[in-house]
């Protein structure tokens, strides 16, 4: 039986406000950086464990040596993605934090591309154009501020150096 319409919106739109709400609280914080990843990721497993029943079984004896390897190195950059994010937070502003985590889906492009060899097509680069274009359109109320929340030095730290 599929999920109703009303359900999948409703998930949908708890999944935009906790990931919206994410780099605020996280700035409010005043726990390390590697330390609010681990948080991150171990609450994340916590949501998805009691849907391992379901459907996790029968994937697990389905999987490689080889896709445990990836796995498990996608686990670590996705760790390491989250703890360079967060530690950013910390001397720049939640919009030019932002403004580089948009920047993915052109990093997927260019990786699929030069790892995999995958070809780029033209609704992939309209993609990324569209992307480019946001993350401009965010970046740049920092930079008419003033410019130096763009590029990291909006912290007090920062204040007194300049």
């Amino acid at each position: 039986m599929a999920p109703s319409r009303l359900f999948v919106y409703a998930v949908l739109a708890l999944a935009v406000l906790m990931i919206s709400t994410s780099p605020i609280l996280a700035k409010l914080s005043t726990a390390p950086p590697p330390v609010l990843a681990a948080y991150r990721l171990g609450l994340a497993v916590l949501l998805m464990l009691p849907f391992y029943p379901l459907w996790g079984r029968g994937m697990r004896a389905r999987l490689s040596r080889r896709d445990w390897l990836y796995a498990l190195l996608a686990g670590f950059f996705l760790a390491w993605h989250f703890v360079v994010w967060f530690a950013s937070l910390r001397y720049t502003s939640v919009a030019s934090s932002t403004v580089l985590v948009t920047l993915q889906p052109l990093f997927s492009l260019v990786g699929a591309y030069w790892l995999f060899g995958e070809r780029v097509g033209r609704r992939a680069l309209a993609g990324v154009a569209l992307t480019l274009a946001g993350s401009l359109l965010i970046g740049w109320g920092d930079v008419r501020v003033g410019g130096m929340a763009f590029w990291g030095m909006s912290s007090p730290c920062w204040a007194r150096l300049w």
